[in-house]
């Protein structure tokens, strides 16, 4: 064997650096923890990145790395980890350290950090497939010279002692493994993940030769700066609600004591949350920095992509002002995120490092989603999890946390008391229909009195008429009123086919008059109005883009879609219709009108659709979240007011669903049995009652050219360069991306090298409609090219 100073770990990189650079980028991370045996945790850190490549070291892999040679015995993982837990069992002896779990914790987090993890109890070391692969390794490293041994000698690991003691070590891995059997605990569930999550990140960031993303301050007053410069009319009444509201919460994040972690903002719709919340986490940030010595992240996480992107762009406008600029203040990361890392010295990073920065969560702001978020603590995946010690030490605003499904509050509960009371998390919630995650007792309100200005805000009328009604007699009752107004109307529906229905019905009606589409879609009835349709068959570009025309356009609006402008689009109408839905869905839906209070009182009507055959209500939604708001509606008078509906009703339908819903008992058990692989596929935040695959549309000539792009990525690229070749056009190429419904797709391209379907240019007419989207076929069959 040559000397360890030749021996490699990657291309052009020694094995000998990778390890130490491992070691201590693993050991440093620990420097921006606070939390308890953060000294024990940092050296037992440095021994898992000292010896998670240990049988690299042998010809075999040397031999493939270096000369192409054959793979059998190669695989480093599994003789790596026993190495490991030989390592730190050996280091908590010698120093006394009574922490069994450290050493078959440390065995885990090695074996498993070029994949996911598995459950726990059943990674036994003794597999008689391993057996032939190991006795050959070890042969070779036994013939290994000095200065492997003095490697692992100058930081007291015993390189002999480790075969000496070979067999010994398989039986006590298999007994301490029973010890998450016998003695069940979510501790070890969160201690795995963070030591887990650190060497995945320390290890891809040093292979990668990724620098460090250099942490930064932020002023905590750059939103009152904004607001000044941007918000002169404070004079209206909801204006000055919303300053009152404002000043209020920031007064209690500055007298808060610290040690109350979990927070809520609970205010009514357009009563500007996103400044309020962001100004709370910037002065809390100042706040922690000042009295605990640690400089917090801030995570902003929301259900959906539409308020993302429209978040997005408020925080972004607040830091340009404060001329704050790069992906080291801000980033924002989803499945559709644009994978180029720009810092504030506009420095860009090559696509491979940009993924890992972006995926990292490498920045002082980080705006995501709810399925990015809950993924970095309630899963097996590699990708997902290596980004969860960037998750302590932070401050987590979830915003809409109403979407969140009940079956899922009693674990969400758990997670975030594990979160705040023992990795210093600060968690905010925020919403206008505050669901009972936590008891009065758990939480603190940082708005001093709710039902102020739940009372304050009486901008629409509820309208609540629960008789079932046929689309198709509702369609020609609703025309009359749509069509002898020149009010804003919206029609919010719960499938994508009734609103298809009373879409085309309202564009029909007005064929007589002079109308016309533009190339996003929007149909132009008049000179003064537009027809506007929303829903996921539409292309995301699509969306936004009609998103955008409705806020900035002076045009009257007719919008008909499906929920997913419920929560949070900032967009202003006179009327809503909206089809049965759960009560918080109701509310945020309600949201939408007369947003501003600067025009007569809005009307908000609740109505019962149906096919003749079942309420579109029951292809959507929980029974028990349709049974318990149509019992709460029903002990309203048909007509209600905001102030006298909103906080009264949201109160009694959350004690409700607490009292009559069923929790998910298994993850918790799950948790506590580590049990990763059961977890991740019990916990959905979103549950797709029919599988879906994605289909490119492509619509018009920019789609044309990312779709070129992409035919030729997969035609003439593979493996690792295939995957950086598209994340160069990932963002783009996923604005004409839809999800269809499998049973749905009919007779449309299928590329079997990217899993994804095509509907070409030519076939657009046939297959994709500009104002509705996506047009399913019966009796047609996907073909594959």
């Amino acid at each position: 064997m040559s000397s360890c100073t030749e021996l490699m770990s990657h291309p052009k990189k020694r094995l000998e650096d990778h390890l130490e650079n491992v070691a201590n980028f693993s050991k440093n991370s620990f420097n921006f923890l606070n939390i308890e045996n953060n000294d024990l945790f940092s050296k037992i850190s440095f021994i898992i990145g000292l010896t998670h490549d240990f049988a690299k070291s042998t010809s075999y892999f040397q031999n493939y790395l270096l000369n192409g040679a054959s793979k059998a015995n190669t695989p480093h993982s599994y003789l790596s980890s026993i190495f490991t837990y030989f390592a730190v069992k050996d280091y908590l002896s010698k120093n006394n350290i009574n922490f069994k779990a450290l050493s078959i914790i440390s065995y885990i987090v090695v074996l498993r950090h070029h994949s996911n993890l598995k459950n726990v109890p059943s990674e036994l070391p003794g597999k008689q497939s391993k057996k032939t692969m190991v006795k050959n390794q070890l042969n070779d490293l036994k013939n290994s010279n000095i200065t492997l041994r003095n490697f692992y000698n100058k930081f007291d690991i015993d390189f002999d002692c480790f075969f000496d003691k070979f067999e010994d070590l398989i039986h006590e891995i298999e007994t301490d493994l029973l010890m998450f059997e016998i003695e069940p605990n979510s501790n070890y569930y969160f201690l795995l993940m963070l030591f887990y999550s650190i060497l995945l990140d320390a290890d891809k960031m040093d292979a990668s030769k990724t620098d460090t993303i250099e942490r930064l301050m932020i002023d905590e007053n750059i939103v009152d700066d904004y607001k000044k410069n941007k918000f002169t009319d404070n004079e209206s009444d909801i204006n000055i609600i919303r300053e009152k509201a404002y000043c209020e919460v920031i007064d209690n994040i500055n007298n808060l004591d610290l040690n109350e972690k979990i927070l809520s903002i609970n205010l009514p719709t357009g009563i500007g949350k996103t400044l309020t919340g962001f100004s709370v986490a910037l002065k809390l940030k100042e706040k922690i920095n000042k009295e605990l010595n640690f400089n917090p992240r801030i995570i902003y996480s929301l259900p959906f992509l539409t308020i993302i992107d429209q978040n997005e762009e408020v925080i972004k406008d607040i830091l340009n002002n404060a001329n704050l600029e790069g992906n080291n203040y801000l980033l924002k990361h989803n499945f559709l995120s644009d994978m180029n890392y720009r810092n504030n010295n506009e420095e860009e990073y090559d696509i491979s490092n940009s993924k890992l920065l972006i995926e990292g969560w490498n920045s002082e702001i980080i705006i995501t989603t709810f399925v990015q978020f809950f993924n970095t603590i309630l899963s097996n995946q590699n990708k997902t999890l290596r980004r969860f010690h960037n998750l302590t030490n932070s401050i987590i605003i979830l915003d809409e946390i109403q979407s969140i499904p009940h079956k899922y509050w009693k674990i969400i509960n758990h997670l975030f008391k594990k979160l705040t009371d023992e990795y210093n998390c600060y968690i905010i919630i925020m919403t206008a229909t505050q669901p009972l995650l936590f008891t009065e007792n758990e939480i603190i309100s940082l708005v001093s009195d709710v039902n102020y200005y739940f009372n304050q805000f009486d901008r629409i009328n509820y309208n609540f008429d629960l008789t079932p009604q046929n689309l198709d007699e509702f369609k020609e009752e609703v025309f009359e009123k749509v069509y002898n107004s020149n009010k804003d109307f919206m029609f919010v529906l719960n499938t994508i086919n009734s609103a298809i229905d009373l879409y085309n019905f309202i564009k029909e009606k007005y064929q007589f008059l002079e109308k016309c589409c533009d190339e996003n879609g929007i149909f132009y009835i008049n000179d003064s109005t537009q027809l506007i349709f929303l829903s996921t068959n539409i292309i995301p570009k699509h969306r936004l883009e009609r998103i955008n025309k409705i806020k900035n356009s002076n045009k009257r609006n007719i919008i008909v879609t499906t929920q997913l402008i419920e929560a949070g689009v900032d967009i202003d109408v006179d009327v809503v219709y909206r089809d049965l839905a759960p009560l918080d869905s109701i509310i945020q839906t309600a949201g939408r009108c007369n947003r501003n209070n600067s025009k007569e009182k809005g009307e908000v009507n609740i109505i019962l659709l149906n096919d003749n055959r079942r309420n579109y209500s029951n292809y959507v939604y929980d029974s028990l979240l349709l049974n318990t708001t149509k019992e709460l509606l029903e002990s309203f008078e048909n007509v209600v007011s905001e102030k006298e509906f909103n906080l009264t009703a949201s109160k009694r339908y959350f004690e409700l669903l607490l009292k009559r819903s069923s929790q998910e008992e298994n993850l918790e058990q799950y948790i506590e049995y580590l049990k990763f692989e059961e977890i991740y596929h019990n916990f959905n935040l979103i549950e797709e009652k029919v599988p879906k695959v994605d289909v490119f549309i492509e619509i018009n000539s920019d789609a044309c050219d990312v779709y070129k792009q992409f035919k030729s990525i997969i035609n003439n690229t593979s493996g690792f360069e295939r995957k950086n070749e598209f994340l160069k056009i990932k963002s783009e190429f996923y604005k004409y991306i839809i999800s269809v419904p499998e049973n749905k797709i009919g007779a449309t391209n299928f590329i079997e090298n990217a899993n994804t379907f095509v509907i070409e240019n030519y076939e657009i007419d046939r297959k994709y409609a500009l104002d509705i989207g996506f047009l399913s076929q019966d009796n047609e069959n996907a073909f594959i090219i």
